[in-house]
């Protein structure tokens, strides 16, 4: 344990980093990235008169200037702006930093290219026909490319635990829901949720749909690394509850923040497999990474009493009726056949997800709490040492 407290030492955000300096640096980066981008327009459409999406179009090409404007300006706030407002990412391994980096930076590369694809594509069905010329396609590049940098970068800068869920669960369905609307096998979810990263369902539909979980499953490392910060946080306030101190073994408990931080990791581990290897590629190595998953996330939910004292009873609660719910999806499946396989994995991955965001939102919340002053006496007895002294 004190090797963790080590890596993750409670201290205050740094203030070489300001809010406005975040800000101003977003904006530089916004209007480098934007002229940038206007030059690449003027060349690639450069006597023609590209459409809103499709090849060579201003939507493909905002994609591609923008997912590399974004990637960019994310490494660049990881390096020289998260690092010092959270000192403790300077401690942990380089190979740890490595991965927390290139999860923030896919994500945001993904997700730019993602959006402007969408936007562009909807533009198109909304005028229906039209080719800009030069200048204004060069223009629309420049901004989209302009915008992609300044979010990117201050969402990195600005990144914590409870905002990196929302990142992760947002990106998740909104790749999967895409990888839905591109599989040609209109079928697929007849059989199971992992056909949509086979070839069967298309070449959209696979790379979108495996892409999404191997990047899915970095950047659930990276919060990994956000949330084991803030468990050592509240490990180190810990106190046992006065009525069970006299118990030996109740002392014994404690928070385990390393065994939390292994769990997630054998899931992110488990995530980025199921994408590496889909089931018709392997059904063995496919099927041993969602068991992996499965089995990390059970342990998680069945010892939060253990690895998490100290959290609200009523959350207690809720971890042990997201296994019930999880048993009687498992037999909505296998012994009623109200839905198939797919109707189980959706079932599934909405019943951890939504115990995953009230998990964050409760370590949010203590973690807040966590400078209150606190004490071990009853009010009453809080009134009689006042007016006693």
């Amino acid at each position: 344990m004190y090797y963790v407290h080590s890596q993750y030492p409670d201290v205050i955000l740094s203030k070489r980093v300001t809010e406005l300096d975040i800000e101003r640096r977003a904006l530089w980066a916004g209007l480098f990235c934007s002229l940038s981008g206007l030059i690449v327009g003027f060349i690639v459409f450069a006597g023609t008169r590209p459409a809103l999406f499709g090849s060579l179009s201003v939507g493909a090409v905002s994609a591609v200037t923008g997912a590399v404007s974004a990637g960019t300006s994310s490494a660049y706030a990881f390096r020289t702006m998260l690092r010092a407002r959270e000192p403790w990412l300077k401690r942990i391994p380089k190979w740890r930093q490595v991965v927390v980096a290139l999860g923030l930076v896919l994500v945001h590369v993904a997700s730019t290219v993602m959006i402007l694809l969408v936007v562009f594509h909807l533009f198109q069905q909304a005028f229906y026909g039209l080719h800009l010329d030069v200048l204004a396609g060069s223009l629309a590049v420049a901004a989209a490319t302009g915008i992609a940098a300044y979010l990117s970068l201050e969402a990195t800068a600005r990144i914590n635990a409870e905002t990196l869920s929302v990142v992760l669960g947002i990106f998740m369905a909104a790749g999967v829901l895409i990888s839905m609307l591109l599989a040609e096998d209109q079928g697929w979810w007849k059989s199971m949720f992992s056909s949509l990263g086979t070839t069967q369902a298309g070449m959209g539909s696979f790379w979108t749909f495996n892409l999404t979980l191997v990047i899915s499953g970095l950047v659930l490392a990276a919060f990994a690394e956000f949330l084991t910060r803030d468990l050592v946080r509240l490990s180190q306030t810990y106190r046992c509850r006065p009525s069970l101190e006299r118990y030996k073994l109740a002392r014994m408990v404690r928070p385990r923040p390393r065994i939390v931080r292994w769990c997630l990791l054998l899931v992110a581990v488990a995530i980025i497999g199921i994408g590496m290897v889909p089931y018709n590629l392997s059904i063995e190595g496919h099927s041993a990474f969602v068991q992996l998953a499965s089995i990390s996330m059970i342990i998680l939910l069945l010892g939060t009493v253990v690895l998490l004292p100290g959290y609200p009873a009523v959350f207690h609660l809720l971890s042990y009726t997201a296994v019930g719910a999880i048993w009687v999806a498992f037999l909505l499946w296998t012994e009623w056949s109200y839905y198939n396989l797919t109707g189980f994995e959706l079932s599934v991955v909405a019943i951890l997800f939504s115990w995953i965001s009230v998990f964050i939102r409760t370590t949010s919340a203590m973690t807040q709490d966590r400078l209150a002053p606190r004490t071990t006496h009853s009010p009453s007895e809080v009134a009689k040492k006042t007016k006693s002294s």
